[in-house]
C-alpha cells in the first residue's frame, strides 16, 4: 500500500516487528556468560518464498539483495523409538527411493498421495489463496453467476467434504508412513482426523517446492520486510499497544441490513489516537473482535458467534543453548511416541497434555553454525500442547512438561546427557503466547483447520460491518502460516485499495 502512495502507520505491540516469527537469544546462565545462543521461536521452515519476492519486486526491489535463503535437504528426519527412521529428502527421486526403503509396498501410493495434493494445488492455489472468497466469486471482473458456478465446483473436485487422514489410509498402508503425513494437518492446527483432504495440498507445497531456510535465522525475514516498508515511507511504531479500533456510526443511523459504522482510526494504550481512512488488523481475529472492536459494531461476530470458533491447536515450546554437539540429529527430527493418535487425541480431543508426545526438535546450528558457540547446539524443541481452556495450570505444569520432554529425548532417543549439557533455556507455554502475542486460547495457528467452515470459511479479510475495516494474519482467509499469512496482507492490501479509490 505504501508503494502505491499510500501513507501507512504501523502499530507493534512489541519492541520488535514479527509477531509470532521471532527470535530469542541467550547466553549461558551463571555470573561468567561465556555461551551466546540464537533460536528463532516460531517459524522454522520457509514454503512458498516466491510469495515473498512477489512482495519486494511489487515494491521495485528484488529479495535477494536483501536476504539469502537455501534448500533444506533433507527436510525433516523421523525417527521412533526403535531406531526406525524416515528421511524427507528434497528431490523426488531421493524421497522416492527412501519410501521404497521404508515401505516398499507403498511407493506407488505415496506417488498417488503427493499427485492428490498437486491437483489440490493446481485448482486451487490460485483461487483460494491469492484471493479472498468474493473476490473468487467476481473473478476478474464483476460478480457474474456463470463464475460463481465455475468457483463453487472446484470444492467438490478437491475434496473439501472429505477427511485428510481418510485420503491418506485410502493409499498408503505403512502406519508409520501414514503418520509422516498425518501430520502436515497439524501445520494448520488441525487434526488429521477431522481436517478437510484438500490439506493434501500442503505436503506437495513442501516436498515438491521445497522448504527452505533463511541465512542468519528465520528471524532475518521480518527484519528484511521491517526495513522495506521503512524504505517506503511506512511510520513503524513498536512497543505501541492498540487499544481501540476507533469507529463511528454511519450518518443517519444506517439501514437495517447496512454498515453499523465507519471506521476513523486507532486510540494506542497511552490514549493517543492515530485518525486513519482503513484500518488493516492483523491482530488475532477473535481477539481483535473481543477487545479492540465495540460489540454495537459487530453484528457477525457477536461474543456467541466467537464462542463457537476452535482454536488450534498449542504447543510448548524449549529453546536449549548446549555444549556439545548430537550428531543424530537433521535440520529438523521429529522423534515419535509410540502411538501418534494418542498424542492427537491429547491436543483435540482430551485437552489435555500428552503423556507420549511428538518431538520436534530443530537444530539450525546443521544448516548455519553462526547460531552457536563453536561445538555447540542451538535446539528448538516444539511439543504439542492443548489450547488454553482453563484446565491446566502452566506456571506448574509447564517445568513438569519440560522434565518429561528433556528425559524422553535422552532416554528413548539417544541425546545422551541433555539435561547435564544445557548451559543456556527458555520457555515459552501457550499461556505465554496469549500473553505475548494476543493468540485466542494461546493457539500456534488462530482457528483450527478442523471442518469445511474452518478451514475455508474463516473471518473474512473485509469486515462485513463496518467499512474501511479490514483483516489478515492466521486467523483470517486463507490461514496460518508464513506464506498464507502474507497473502493474507496481499488481500486485505487489495481490498482495502479498492475501498480508498471508491471513496
Amino acid at each position: 500500500m505504501a508503494a502505491n502512495g499510500t501513507q501507512c502507520t504501523l502499530i507493534e505491540k512489541l519492541p520488535a516487528v514479527g509477531g509470532k516469527l521471532h527470535f530469542y537469544a541467550a547466553s549461558e546462565q551463571g555470573p561468567d556468560p561465556a555461551y551466546s545462543f540464537r533460536f528463532d521461536t516460531g517459524p522454522s521452515l520457509l514454503t512458498l518464498p516466491l510469495v515473498f519476492a512477489d512482495l519486494f519486486a511489487a515494491c521495485g526491489e528484488d529479495i535477494r539483495d536483501h536476504l539469502s535463503i537455501r534448500r533444506l535437504d533433507p527436510v525433516a528426519r523421523f525417527q521412533w523409538a526403535d531406531g526406525q527412521t524416515f528421511t524427507l529428502r528434497a528431490g523426488r527421486d531421493a524421497l522416492m527411493d527412501e519410501v521404497r526403503r521404508f515401505a516398499p509396498g507403498d511407493v506407488d501410493g505415496f506417488a498417488r498421495f503427493l499427485a492428490f495434493g498437486k491437483k489440490v494445488w493446481d485448482l486451487s492455489g490460485e483461487l483460494f489463496l491469492s484471493k479472498s472468497p468474493e473476490q473468487a466469486l467476481r473473478g476478474d471482473g464483476a460478480f457474474s453467476p456463470l463464475n460463481a458456478l465455475r468457483t463453487l465446483a472446484v470444492p467438490l473436485r478437491i475434496g473439501m467434504f472429505r477427511k485428510y487422514a481418510g485420503e491418506v489410509d485410502a493409499r498408503v498402508k505403512s502406519g508409520r508412513l501414514r503418520e509422516v503425513l498425518y501430520q502436515y494437518a497439524t501445520y494448520s492446527g488441525a487434526s488429521p482426523f477431522k481436517a478437510p483432504a484438500t490439506l493434501a495440498v500442503i505436503p506437495h507445497v513442501e516436498l515438491a517446492m521445497g522448504g527452505w531456510y533463511v541465512d542468519g535465522g528465520m528471524y532475518k525475514l521480518a527484519e528484511a520486510i521491517e526495513g522495506l516498508a521503512r524504505r517506503k515511507g511506512v511510520d513503524v511504531r513498536t512497543g505501541t499497544a492498540a487499544e481501540r479500533i476507533l469507529i463511528d456510526a454511519p450518518a443517519g443511523g444506517g439501514k437495517p441490513r447496512g454498515p453499523l459504522g465507519v471506521v476513523r482510526g486507532v486510540r494506542l494504550a497511552g490514549g493517543e489516537e492515530i485518525a486513519a481512512d482503513v484500518v488493516i488488523c492483523n491482530a488475532d481475529v477473535v481477539y481483535a473482535y473481543r477487545q479492540l472492536i465495540e460489540p454495537r459494531f459487530r453484528r457477525a461476530y457477536a461474543d456467541d458467534k466467537l464462542a463457537r470458533l476452535e482454536p488450534g491447536g498449542s504447543g510448548m515450546v524449549l529453546v536449549l543453548g548446549v555444549k556439545g554437539t548430537y550428531p543424530q540429529l537433521a535440520h529438523h527430527t521429529k522423534f515419535m511416541p509410540a502411538d501418534y493418535t494418542s498424542d492427537l487425541r491429547a491436543m483435540f480431543e482430551t485437552r489435555t497434555i500428552p503423556d507420549d508426545p511428538c518431538i520436534y526438535v530443530c537444530a539450525s546450528t546443521r544448516t548455519d553454525p553462526s547460531q552457536a558457540p563453536p561445538g555447540c547446539e542451538n535446539l528448538f524443541v516444539l511439543c504439542s500442547a492443548p489450547p488454553l481452556d482453563g484446565a491446566i495450570d502452566w506456571a506448574t505444569a509447564g517445568p513438569r512438561y519440560r522434565d518429561k520432554i528433556v528425559r524422553t529425548l535422552e532416554e528413548r532417543f539417544g541425546l545422551t546427557d541433555l539435561s547435564t549439557r544445557i548451559v543456556a533455556e527458555g520457555r515459552y507455554t501457550p499461556a505465554d503466547l496469549q500473553s505475548r502475542y494476543n493468540a485466542n486460547a494461546g493457539s500456534i495457528y488462530g482457528i483450527s483447520g478442523n471442518g469445511v467452515k474452518q478451514a475455508f470459511l474463516r473471518p473474512p479479510n473485509r469486515d462485513r460491518d463496518v467499512r474501511g475495516l479490514f483483516f489478515a494474519g492466521g486467523a483470517t482467509h486463507p490461514g496460518g502460516g508464513l506464506p498464507l499469512v502474507a497473502l493474507s496482507g496481499k488481500i486485505a492490501s487489495e481490498l482495502a485499495g479498492e475501498y480508498l479509490a471508491g471513496r
